[in-house]
């Protein structure tokens, strides 16, 4: 038997759309850090604007940190 937190929790491990707040908060970072990202020419662009915020795919964020390592 699947309980409602068992659902909530893996609804929220496979949330791949991240605002700008979402993705400071998911790799634990400072807004400047984010724009100091975003200016890089292979940073991923926004593919969703919903009510005017942009969100961001992880895994491509994800792709383009580590082929920053």
């Amino acid at each position: 038997m699947i309980n409602k937190e068992t659902v909530l929790s893996r609804s929220l491990s496979k949330q791949i759309w991240f605002t700008n707040a979402q993705l400071c908060e998911h790799f634990g970072i400072h807004r400047a850090t984010l724009c100091r990202w975003k200016r890089h020419r292979r940073f991923p662009q926004a593919e969703i604007r919903l009510t005017g915020r942009e969100r961001y795919d992880i895994r491509k964020i994800n792709a383009f940190l580590q082929s920053k390592l």
